[in-house]
């Protein structure tokens, strides 16, 4: 587990341009070394399985990843577990919450990915989350030379992963990254994840802060029952945490309104986020333009080239 001390952070800071700019291209080479991997044993395992917990930054590394490939001259076919979601009316008890894998059409995502690498046309669904039903379909074309990369949350369970783990790589993804706070408490990866999640879902769902922070508490449960416990199918681990990251994070959520008066210090305490906003208010907030739109951290703050 890596860690860093907010007084690095700071310092980094006094050129935030070149801060920025250094720890992008950090994150490049993990991409490109994750590519590497994949490519070495892709007539054995075209199928990437790439998970990684809420907030992780799963989706922008798999679209990374892939025009990555693509720059390599490499077909990729793109796939994410979302769009598998078994309609309401037809998912079984063992489907408690919205985490629960029970919730994904298994049948259907592994048909869809074997059909891909047979190099077959595949009718891909869409989910529409507001009708709680699939909402359409559209064409991929397939190719024997293809990598597929199938991304979400429950892609290492043995409930999917069990049905490609011969032709698979695992990829998991996540923040590895801790902060340490000036009087050296401890930010741990999760709480970094619901500033993320607190900033994405204010401007893209309609959540209020406090909403955001009380839901996490349901994700937790999902990560620590479904996704933790299966890290070990994965032969590729990516630290998606940039250490500008804290700095971008503080300048977009001071700038939502009533982020001090429903983030109040007994609010926090009680979700144990104290030490997050420690590092919120600790650092300076970045300012520089120069965030290249195909970041990870704009999968969370807005201004991406990718849609979500």
């Amino acid at each position: 587990m890596r860690v860093i001390d907010l007084e690095n952070i700071n310092y980094a800071m006094r050129n935030q341009t070149q801060f920025v700019l250094r720890c992008e291209e950090v994150f490049h080479d993990k991409v490109g070394a994750a590519a590497a991997t994949i490519l070495a044993s892709r007539d054995k395992k075209p199928v990437v399985a790439l998970t990684g917990p809420s907030g992780s930054g799963k989706t922008t590394t798999a679209m990374r990843l892939r025009d990555y490939l693509n720059n390599l001259g490499v077909k990729v076919c793109l796939l994410s577990m979302d769009n598998f979601f078994l309609p309401l009316n037809q998912r079984p008890p063992e489907a408690t919450d919205w985490e629960s894998p029970y919730c994904v059409n298994v049948e259907q995502l592994v048909s869809c990915i074997h059909q891909l690498m047979e190099g077959r046309e595949v009718d891909i669904p869409w989910y529409d989350f507001k009708s709680g039903d699939t909402g359409g379909y559209h064409k991929m074309q397939g190719d024997k030379e293809a990598i597929i990369i199938a991304e979400g949350i429950h892609m290492l369970n043995p409930l999917i992963f069990d049905h490609l783990r011969g032709e698979a790589n695992g990829v998991y993804v996540a923040p590895r990254t801790r902060i340490i706070t000036g009087d050296d408490r401890i930010v741990r990866p999760e709480q970094l994840r619901v500033a993320r999640r607190l900033i994405r879902d204010y401007n893209t769902r309609g959540h209020s802060l406090r909403d955001t922070v009380e839901r996490a508490e349901s994700v937790d449960r999902g990560e620590v029952n479904y996704i933790m416990p299966h890290k070990g199918n994965a032969a590729i681990h990516i630290d998606t945490f940039h250490d500008y990251e804290p700095c971008i994070l503080s300048k977009y959520l001071r700038e939502i309104p009533r982020f001090s008066q429903e983030l109040t210090p007994e609010f926090l305490e009680k979700h144990g986020l104290t030490d997050l906003m420690k590092v919120v208010n600790g650092v300076p907030p970045l300012e520089t333009p120069y965030v290249p739109m195909n970041s990870i951290v704009r999968e969370f703050v807005g201004g991406s080239c990718y849609e979500y």
